[in-house]
Formats: structure tokens, C-alpha cells, sequence
């Protein structure tokens, strides 16, 4: 496992990441990729159990994400927190967290989509603290 980072971070902010990311993995053990990316589509850090394209999926999230926001928005609902996607061999859970970022948790099928949202959002929450350090 390593983290790959594409922005230039502050060795504070990479040991906060890393926790972070490594809590979340201890708490969900089906969780199989986690990505932090700029709403913009842009990687800011990532770390991956298996071999995953963290600039496709950044790219990926910001589309789904500005989909979600427009569903959201049509529905009279404001702003798009979360975008969930289940599919046959797992689920995506992407959250917003500060005005600019997003963690994106990627899950295999023995995940429980309840406990991925949960770690996902107590991940963000963390991430969000430290932000406005």
C-alpha cells in the first residue's frame, strides 16, 4: 500500500492523511481504495490495496459529484452530499467534506454499505477538523 500524492502537501498534513486513511481501513476491512480529489477532478492523495487509476477516478468523481449536485438542486434539495453507487462487486461511497474536497471510499462486496458510509463520513469529518487547522 502506498500513498501516491499529486499536490504538493505538508508532512503534517501526509501523517494526518495516512491515519486517517489507515483508520478508516481498520474499521471497514473491505474497503479496497481511498481518494482524496478536488470537486474541480483534480488528485490531491490516495491509497490504493490493488492497483486503481487515481486521475481517472478523481475525474470520474468530480463528473458523478456535479451530476448528484444538478439531481439535488432540479428535486429542490440543495447541495449533494454523498453519491452512493452499489454495484456487483461493491460500492463507491463519495463525500463532500469543506467547500472544495473529496473522499471517495471504494468497497468489495463484503462491505456492508452502512458501515462504508459511516467510516466514510467520520473519515471526512476528521479530514475537515484538520482543514481548518
Amino acid at each position: 500500500m502506498n500513498i501516491t500524492t499529486r499536490f504538493s502537501l505538508s508532512e503534517s498534513s501526509k501523517a494526518l492523511i495516512h491515519e486517517v486513511f489507515h483508520e478508516m481501513m481498520d474499521s471497514c476491512h473491505g474497503i479496497t481504495g481511498l481518494l482524496i480529489s478536488t470537486v474541480d477532478g483534480h488528485v490531491v492523495t490516495s491509497l490504493f490495496r490493488a492497483n486503481m487509476q487515481d486521475t481517472r477516478l478523481a475525474a470520474m468523481t468530480s463528473s458523478m459529484l456535479a451530476l448528484g449536485e444538478s439531481l439535488s438542486k432540479e428535486a429542490n434539495q440543495n447541495l449533494c452530499k454523498y453519491v452512493i453507487v452499489q454495484n456487483s462487486e461493491g460500492m463507491i461511497v463519495t463525500q463532500r467534506f469543506g467547500k472544495s474536497l473529496v473522499l471517495t471510499a471504494i468497497a468489495d462486496q463484503s462491505t456492508n454499505l452502512g458501515m462504508l458510509h459511516s467510516v466514510t463520513r467520520v473519515g471526512a469529518n476528521k479530514l475537515a477538523a484538520f482543514k481548518k487547522d
